[in-house]
């Protein structure tokens, strides 16, 4: 067992040893360790917070405890105390993802506790601040006896809840007859709940919502998107489609409807969130504004990860906030980023074709870079990112495939997983006029390029030179036209 005293102890004494190199300036990420998925993502108290999987002892996965931070605009964040730390019989392995609800002017955190025998079964922890978590249950409040013969209990985890018609529900990843599912729970209080049923039909493939998986639909969570009901979750194994789920671990959303007696969620669409390298572990939170928005571990998976020397490990992605238009889920960075711009760049009717165009002022590793191409008769129209003597990223968009592709094969420390291709990452854009437009934030290590709007985002990790912050733009196969191009530089003090 740990304790939250010794975790924070730890951390005071030795967070100033973290290398700087790789660090970021505008993502969340641990002040010294291991993150990974986001967790309890909520308002309370007028701030934002958002809690995460996090071993602070090293820069690996381990024992997980809940870090926590806080925020008034999703871009400046202060570190909060462990919130969660592994001290109970029932989480004395670790404290796993879960979610954050307001109930009576408290946040209460649900979370999945695993215990030494590997039971994985769902708790209760709640703070009158929102920053000192008691775990007043002696037992958690879904255990192995409301788990059904045909559910594992060993695979039983992260819990997202809500509250709707004077009930709340939990929905958990699970498997179910030895296939992947999703479970839904509900509750008057909290602390007493019922299985309703499962989201996901696995067993008859004539039948409705039939998607059969040999693992776990991991990190659900469930919102309301402009009137649709959106299904969200992170499918371990899922099938190669094309330029779909390129990942083996994979992040989704469903748009259908839930139904709160059976539990069974009806879709008609099923869709890859974010078509890069590194993002998994989805959830959302509703602003009391309205706007739904989205954090995710920015980090996958089975990767080599070159920060671990130096301490550390793990961050989220720029917030997003998430609209449904044109029978698709969008993706937009939260307004908030745009008051953090300076040092405004831009230039219009650039010709391309033949040689790289730089642009006197566009350059860095730590902006926002919005552009617009016109194809032309190109056969690829793009921007090299993170360019130096020896390397360069490479986001284009391939007028044959009709693909926007991320390449980092030439980007700078190796990056290599489970997956045959390691190189590149693609999703289909329809265009019109041959237009396509590209935002684009690098912060150091990291880029998150939105496509046409937020009809698609790819996100993946890059580990460069120091000194490669060059930026040029090109056309290859023919001639094309960078129609507008503006930079900023983003500055979080």
């Amino acid at each position: 067992m740990g304790s939250k005293f010794r975790a924070n102890s730890y951390i005071a004494r030795n967070s100033g040893t973290v290398v700087q190199r790789y660090r970021h300036s505008y993502h969340v990420m641990p002040e010294i360790g291991w993150c990974n998925d986001p967790n309890g993502f909520a308002y309370y108290d007028g701030k934002i917070h958002l809690f995460y999987q996090y071993n602070p002892y090293s820069a690996g996965w381990d024992t997980m405890h809940w870090g926590h931070v806080t925020s008034r605009d999703f871009i400046k964040w202060e570190y909060q105390p462990v919130a969660l730390a592994p001290d109970m019989p029932y989480d004395d392995c670790g404290c796993f993802s879960g979610s954050a609800i307001e109930k009576d002017g408290m946040l209460y955190l649900m979370y999945t506790g695993v215990n030494a025998e590997g039971l994985q079964q769902q708790c209760l922890a709640f703070a009158s601040d929102g920053v000192s978590f008691e775990k007043p249950f002696v037992e958690p409040v879904i255990t192995k006896e409301n788990v059904g013969s045909e559910m594992s209990i060993q695979d039983f985890r992260d819990p997202y809840v809500f509250r709707t018609g004077g009930y709340y529900y939990s929905i958990m990843g699970t498997k179910a007859q030895d296939y992947g599912n999703i479970a839904l729970y509900r509750s008057k209080d909290l602390i007493n709940w019922q299985f309703q049923g499962y989201c996901m039909n696995g067993t008859d493939p004539k039948g409705d919502n039939y998607y059969r998986l040999n693992a776990v639909y991991e990190c659900p969570c469930f919102a309301e998107v402009d009137g649709k009901q959106i299904l969200i979750c992170s499918p371990q194994f899922l099938p190669q489609e094309g330029c779909r789920f390129q990942n083996v671990h994979s992040v989704v959303y469903m748009v259908g409807r839930l139904d709160l007696e059976s539990g069974r969620f009806h879709y008609d669409k099923f869709e890859e969130v974010d078509s890069g390298f590194d993002f998994y572990a989805a959830q959302t939170t509703t602003m009391p504004d309205g706007r739904v928005v989205l954090s995710a571990w920015m980090q996958m998976w089975d990767r080599n990860l070159p920060s671990q020397p130096d301490g550390w490990a793990g961050a989220m992605v720029l917030p997003r906030e998430l609209h449904y238009k044109n029978g698709r889920l969008y993706q937009t960075p939260v307004r908030e980023i745009e008051n953090y711009r300076l040092n405004r760049v831009e230039r219009k009717d650039i010709a391309l074709g033949g040689d790289l165009v730089r642009i006197e002022g566009i350059v860095g590793d730590t902006l926002e870079l919005i552009a617009e191409f016109e194809a032309g008769t190109a056969e690829r129209v793009g921007i090299k990112l993170f360019e130096g003597k020896e390397h360069e990223t490479l986001l284009y968009y391939d007028c044959k495939k009709g693909e926007v592709v991320l390449d980092r094969s030439c980007s700078g420390v190796p990056l290599a997983g489970v997956e045959e291709n390691n190189a590149t990452r693609s999703v289909e854009v329809p265009v019109t006029d041959g237009k396509i437009a590209l935002r684009v934030f690098l912060d150091n290590t990291s880029i998150e390029a939105f496509v046409n709007d937020g009809y698609a985002v790819l996100t993946a990790n890059v580990y460069a030179d120091e000194e490669d912050e060059g930026i040029s733009f090109f056309a290859a196969g023919g001639t094309a036209k960078l129609n507008r191009v503006t930079k900023y530089d983003i500055v979080v003090k």
